[in-house]
Order: C-alpha cells, then sequence, then structure tokens
C-alpha cells in the first residue's frame, strides 16, 4: 500500500512540473522602453547625453538649440531582449539608426505573441528657431511655397531656380523672446527682404543663451542639378579649352592644348604644346587619337565641331614651320586627316573659330596676324568654307576689322559670325549673318549697351531655332570687369539689354552663351572664385537664379547644350599635384 501511494506521489509532482513547465514566462512577453537617449556631439567634437523622459506611452527628450534633430539616433533599452523595436516596418537599432525627428516618431514594440506597445517620441527645445521659409503670401512673384529645414544651425532651403533671390522675404517662428538679427537689422517675419544672393546669415539672440547663435541659410535650387561627370581627365595643363556636342548621341567633346608639365612631370618645350581631343561616349571618356597630342608640334587656339553624321573636326593655328597658318582635320574613327591642305590659310591666324555650315562642311573664321600680301588688310576678319573640296574665301564684304571673332552654325541652320569690331577705332561688337552664301549685318554694327563703353575683347553668340540672336561681350571700366548680354529687336532693329551687366571682378574673357532647342538662353560666367549659370526667363523677362556650378577659380571653361537639352561644362582648375600637374579637367552636366 506504501509503494502505491509513493507511486501516486510521484506521477503527481511529475504532473505538477509538467503542469509548471507550460506556464507563460510573463517576462517573455513584456514589451516595455526602459530608457531612451541620444548621443550628440558638442561643439568641441564630445559626446553628451539627452535622456528622454518616459510618462507612459510618451518620451520627451530636451535637447539644446544647436542640436540638428533631423539624423538623430536613438539609443535605447528593452525591459525584454526578446521584443523586437520597429519604426512603421523597419527594425530599429540602439545607437544605429537613424531618424528625422522634426516630428513626434512612433516607436513600436513587438512581443514574442506579436502584441505590441506604441510609444509617441518628441524633442521639444525651450529655445528654438522652430520654422523658416519663403512663401508666395510674403513674396509677389513667387512660385510656390517653399519651407525650408532647419539642420542644427543650418537652414537648407531648396527653392525654385525662377525665384529672385537678391529681393526675398522670410517667414519664420521662434520660442518667445527670441530675435533674429541679420548684421545690425532686426529682422520682422513675413516682412524683411533680405538679398540671398550671396550667403545671409541670421543671429539669433535670445537672454536665455550665453552668446548669439548664428543660423546660416542655405539656397539650392529644386529640379535639374548639376552633377559632375568627368574629374582630373587631363594631366597635362588643359590651355584653349573648347567644347562640341555630338548630334547624333549627345555627348560632348573637347579640345585642348597640352602645356605646363607632362604626364612624366616635365615641362612641356614651346614647339611641343600641341593639341588633343577627348570625348564621352555616356559612361566614361576616351581619347579621338593619341594622348599625348594629335599634331606633335605646337598648335594654338584649337577649334571643334561635328557635322550631321557626328563626325569631329578640329581646326588649330598650326606652327609647322612656323607658318602659323589655319589647318583643318577630321577624325574617320581612328586617325585624324586633313581637310585639304595643312597651313592652307592665306594669312596668319590669330583668333580662330569653327563651325559646320549648313552644307554640312566646315567654316573657319579668324583675325589676320600681321601684314602679308594676301589683300586681307591688318587685323582684318577672314572666312573661308570648304566647297567642292577647296576652301574658298568667304569673307563678309567690307574689310571688317576685328579684334576678336566666333562664327557659328545657329539652331535657325545659318552661319553667324560675332566680331569685336574696331573698325570704327575702338572696341565695339558687331553680328553678321550669313543668307544663302550672302553675309549681312544683323542690326547696326558696332552697337553697345546703354552705358556706352568700349568692348574689351571676346564675344559670345547664340542664335535660337526662330533666329533670334544674342551677343555677350565684355567691357573694362576702371572698377572691374563685367560682362553685357544684348538681344536683337527685329521689330525695332536695335540691340537691347537683357538685365544689367554681370561683373566678373578681375576675371575677363571667361563666358559663355548658349541657347537650347525650347529657346531657353543660358548664360555662364566665372569670377575669382567660381563658375556661375543662369537661364533668362521670358515669363518674367528677367534672369533666374544663378547657380554656381564650380565653386573654385578656374583658368578658362566652355558650355555647350546638346540637341537633348543637357547642358554641358568643360573647365580647366588650377592644382598642385605630385606629378607636377598645375591644372586638372572636370566636367559637368546639367540634365533634363
Amino acid at each position: 500500500m506504501k509503494n502505491i501511494k509513493n507511486i501516486i506521489a510521484l506521477i503527481l509532482f511529475i504532473a505538477m512540473g509538467i503542469a509548471a513547465g507550460c506556464k507563460k514566462d510573463p517576462v517573455m512577453y513584456a514589451k516595455g522602453i526602459e530608457t531612451f537617449k541620444f548621443i550628440v556631439k558638442d561643439a568641441q567634437g564630445l559626446d553628451k547625453e539627452y535622456a528622454g523622459t518616459i510618462a507612459g506611452d510618451e518620451i520627451v527628450v530636451n535637447l539644446p538649440i544647436e542640436v540638428d534633430v533631423t539624423e538623430l539616433k536613438a539609443s535605447f533599452t528593452v525591459d525584454n531582449p526578446r521584443t523586437i523595436v520597429q519604426v512603421g516596418n523597419v527594425v530599429q537599432e540602439s545607437g544605429i539608426s537613424e531618424q528625422d525627428f522634426r516630428t513626434p516618431i512612433t516607436y513600436k514594440v513587438k512581443a514574442e505573441d506579436r502584441s505590441t506597445r506604441s510609444y509617441a517620441v518628441r524633442v521639444e527645445k525651450k529655445i528654438a528657431l522652430k520654422s523658416f521659409g519663403f512663401f508666395a503670401e510674403d513674396n509677389p512673384g513667387l512660385q510656390g511655397n517653399f519651407p525650408g529645414v532647419i539642420k542644427g544651425l543650418n537652414i537648407d532651403m531648396p527653392i525654385a531656380e525662377t525665384a529672385n533671390l537678391s529681393s526675398l522675404v522670410a517667414r519664420f517662428e521662434t520660442t518667445t523672446g527670441a530675435i533674429l538679427k541679420v548684421g545690425a537689422t532686426t529682422q520682422e517675419s513675413k516682412k524683411t527682404i533680405n538679398d540671398f544672393s550671396n550667403t545671409v546669415v541670421y543671429s539669433y539672440n535670445d537672454p536665455n543663451l550665453p552668446a548669439a547663435l548664428n543660423y546660416t541659410v542655405n539656397i539650392s535650387f529644386i529640379g535639374r542639378q548639376w552633377t559632375l561627370i568627368g574629374d582630373n581627365l587631363t594631366i597635362p595643363t588643359a590651355s584653349a579649352i573648347k567644347m562640341a556636342i555630338n548630334p547624333i548621341n549627345n555627348y560632348p567633346a573637347f579640345i585642348y592644348q597640352r602645356s605646363g608639365k607632362d604626364e612624366s612631370g616635365v615641362a612641356l618645350p614651346t614647339d611641343k604644346k600641341d593639341i588633343a581631343v577627348m570625348s564621352y561616349n555616356g559612361t566614361e571618356w576616351q581619347y579621338l587619337g593619341p594622348k599625348t597630342g594629335i599634331t606633335q608640334i605646337r598648335a594654338e587656339v584649337p577649334a571643334i565641331a561635328f557635322n550631321q553624321e557626328g563626325t569631329p573636326y578640329i581646326a588649330y593655328k598650326d606652327y609647322l614651320n612656323n607658318e602659323q597658318k589655319g589647318t583643318v582635320l577630321k577624325y574617320n574613327g581612328a586617325t585624324w586627316s586633313g581637310v585639304g591642305s595643312n597651313n592652307f590659310t592665306p594669312v596668319k591666324v590669330d583668333y580662330l573659330s569653327l563651325t559646320i555650315g549648313p552644307d554640312n562642311n566646315p567654316t573657319i573664321a579668324m583675325a589676320k596676324n600681321g601684314t602679308d600680301a594676301s589683300g586681307i588688310i591688318a587685323r582684318g576678319l577672314y572666312v573661308t568654307s570648304y566647297k567642292n573640296s577647296t576652301w574658298t574665301n568667304n569673307t563678309p564684304p567690307g574689310g571688317v576689322v576685328v579684334f576678336y571673332d566666333q562664327i557659328i552654325t545657329g539652331l535657325d541652320g545659318k552661319m553667324y559670325v560675332g566680331v569685336m569690331d574696331r573698325t570704327t577705332g575702338v572696341n565695339k561688337p558687331s553680328l553678321f549673318v550669313n543668307n544663302n552664301n550672302q553675309w549681312t549685318a544683323v542690326g547696326p554694327t558696332s552697337f553697345t549697351a546703354p552705358d556706352a563703353m568700349v568692348g574689351f575683347q571676346m564675344v559670345s553668340v547664340a542664335v535660337d531655332k526662330t533666329g533670334q540672336a544674342y551677343l555677350a561681350y565684355g567691357i573694362a571700366p576702371s572698377s572691374g570687369r563685367a560682362t553685357h548680354i544684348m538681344k536683337f529687336n527685329k521689330a525695332t532693329s536695335v540691340w537691347q539689354e537683357l538685365g544689367t551687366a554681370v561683373s566678373a571682378g578681375g576675371e575677363k574673357d571667361k563666358f559663355v552663351l548658349a541657347v537650347d532647342q525650347d529657346g531657353v538662353l543660358y548664360f555662364a560666367y566665372a569670377n575669382a572664385s567660381s563658375v556661375s549659370v543662369r537661364t533668362f526667363n521670358n515669363a518674367t523677362n528677367n534672369w533666374n537664379a544663378d547657380r554656381k556650378v564650380i565653386r573654385e577659380k578656374v583658368n578658362e571653361f566652355d558650355m555647350q547644350i546638346a540637341p537633348d537639352g543637357t547642358a554641358y561644362i568643360v573647365a580647366s582648375i588650377p592644382v598642385t599635384s605630385p606629378t607636377g600637374s598645375n591644372s586638372k579637367t572636370v566636367v559637368y552636366k546639367y540634365a533634363k
């Protein structure tokens, strides 16, 4: 009997153990956040902790004014290591996962039985710039509302490039008691006008701060962006750089004179400063011909153009036998060959430019250098076209004396040559158009902007599909260099200025005009620290905001626009490198 009782007791003990083993562990199903904090670096780069206050299902973290809340990493602990913490459907890792806390964030803790508990986490600042932006209600003509993103002591301000940055009113909100200033001027939200074409810094003053804090407004533009597609492409210095667009694939190529030091760091002798050509295929850059130069002898003022089939042509001042006359070559896919004879021009070349005419053959324009028996006057404009396998004089009549010339084929299919005209004895621009092999002036010759100042050296020409002509030229007043952009008014047959002259500081002859297939006019220019591009807004009859494409000083640059509307800029930038190179070549694109 006793044995039976023992057996029964053993069975009951085992059963109770089994039952106990089947009970749910309450800890296993807990889903609470125990601690929550941010660890951020202060101005000295030291880590500082800011712990949150957990009250029920709400967590509040107080942060200083200068902390950027848009990229915070939360560090947290939970009461059950088997739970999963999520924001939305994204699993969060303590101290690693990043969130934007400009608005409250919901953290969800999920237990093993799939039950959840949610915490609303918000950031508070007792002193803060709460909001900043530009709104159409405060800015007549502004096309839309543009709220800024406050990131610590930076205000990222994306805005349409049609906005007039020189005269904008900001709308902002601060915590009670704060005062914003720009310089010595106290700012009023929705009222105070500032010029945002240059960097604007707001001083944030609050009696509870030991010192004022500075907020910097960083303007960026919505939509198309300039992007780098070629960096440090050439080792020797790229001088006299010019670009052209292949009409078949819409990709650029550029020509340059090799100067400075070669690939091994040895200075190139004067008679070896020849030319090279690089082309883009959509993914990489490659040389057309030898990278060490096409001519193997000195060549200057290079030019490049493509014909309708995408065949590249180049022209240059050829120093063979020191004749300094013009030579034109074309590329057959493997080698460069002459178009007619080398050194074929009857005059020595000064400035040289190249275009492919409406007959799909090359035409070059130049200013005569020196004196000779050619019959062309000193500093005379000379134009020659390749027709029936020979080069034929195609110079505008009248003996135009020029300092500089640029020949182009406009989007209307006609050839134009713009010059810095010295026929009157002083530099003033003129433009000529070729209609049915006859050159005529576009409006009055030797014109000026309303300031009547004489020109400096260079001109740049652009013509759209309707034949609307534009010309930019530089002046050099005692206060600094500037560029006028002129438009030919067909109705009145006069040249009129678009906007006001653009200051270039001490930089000379660093500007380009171009127009796209939609008739949008582009103007690119360099100053001592950057290259900027602006477009003309026909709706507002004014220039859109400048876009800084290159934030460095450049030696020189060129800009062209492809038939598909993509704009390209190539530039030579001074640098120092172990190879002894003193410039690098970069290319940017502005794609639709």
